[in-house]
């Protein structure tokens, strides 16, 4: 067994100093983030704003680059999952601009009306979040710091996409299903091929505990509960050690929360890989200690993007936004040195 000192779990010096650091770089850091429609991409890369606070990350959406609208759409017969469909060089020449630390005029999709909106101004944080379909394509890739891919299962992207679309974005639900039919070839041709190039890829999964129980499931799982797994490449530095508390107790309760944690070394499409693998619930005094750490690491006192009118995230979206968040912010760290 290894034992953990309190020198062990500090941060590295000037780590809890990332705020102030970042406030005196001349040139953002810019993360691209990557995946299909409906994926989750915003609700799982939301994590890194929520603990630095929007004055430190912005966010960017490649959705306003599409060049045509909704009704225009329904016309031509195209999707935006069709790079040819979105205006990618004048995407690229606007982050390039973001880059040198110049303000620029960022084309916005409203989704709920399927319309363009007039653009908004929008000025260089320390931090930029890059968000659309297209995001690790080799012209944005040079102007990238760091990359995520967000890959969720076909069968829980569908329920997304068709709540969301309907719910949010004034579809009629049959209108929905054929939008979604009618891209799934086009995210195999277009899209995925993205993961190949990310430094960090978040799948996400129907619950897969059942599996693994003996004989039947003896626990309700909600519709929230899912199966995550976090890729990411080794590597052979000295990084800053993250400290998850597990209470081992947990497994002779009456009511055992179903819980999973593993680490798997794999090949992936070609490349060595470890694999974290998280299933099922997450206890709120493990989540709030993990979260402590990571603020800590930051310098901060707690989540400065926190609003107290804000509902309550479900432990899972918590736990994933903070796993991708730690990666993120490790190498936000290195880089802003």
């Amino acid at each position: 067994m290894t034992t953990h000192t309190a020198q062990d779990r500090a941060p590295r010096p000037g780590a809890n100093q990332l705020p102030a650091r970042l406030a005196t770089r001349q040139q953002p850091i810019v993360v691209g983030v990557a995946g299909d429609s409906g994926s989750g991409k915003s609700t799982y890369t939301q994590g890194l704003e929520r603990l630095l606070g929007a004055d430190r990350v912005s966010q960017i959406s490649l959705d306003g680059y599409h060049a045509e609208d909704r009704a225009t759409r329904r016309i031509s017969g195209r999707t935006p999952l069709d790079p040819d469909a979105n205006h990618l060089k004048q995407a690229v020449e606007h982050l390039r601009c973001l880059r040198a630390g110049e303000a620029v005029e960022i084309p916005v999709y409203d989704h709920a009306t399927g319309r363009f909106q007039p653009p908004r101004l929008h000025s260089p944080t320390p931090i930029v979040m890059v968000e659309g379909l297209h995001t690790l394509y080799p012209e944005f890739r040079p102007l990238l710091d760091f990359s995520v891919y967000v890959d969720t299962a076909a069968s829980v992207k569908r329920e997304w996409k068709h709540r969301r679309d309907t719910r949010e974005r004034g579809y009629a639900p049959a209108d929905a299903e054929a939008e979604i039919s009618r891209r799934a070839h086009e995210y195999e041709r277009w899209i995925a091929g993205q993961q190949d190039v990310a430094d960090v890829i978040l799948r996400i999964h129907p619950s897969e505990l059942g599996r693994l129980a003996l004989g039947r499931l003896d626990a309700d799982l909600s519709e929230t509960c899912y199966h995550l797994e976090v890729i990411v490449e080794p590597r052979d530095e000295d990084q800053q050690s993250l400290f998850l508390p597990v209470d081992l107790t947990n497994m002779t309760r009456q009511h055992a929360m179903p819980f999973m944690l593993a680490t798997v070394p794999s090949q992936f499409r070609g490349r060595a890989v470890n694999v974290l693998h998280v299933d099922g619930y997450m206890a709120p005094a493990a989540l709030e200690t993990l979260e402590q750490a990571i603020c800590a690491f930051a310098g901060l006192d707690m989540p400065a993007g926190e609003r107290p009118d804000e509902p309550p995230r479900p432990a899972t979206v918590r736990f994933a936004q903070m796993l991708v968040a730690w990666p993120v912010l490790t190498r936000v760290s290195a880089l802003a040195d």
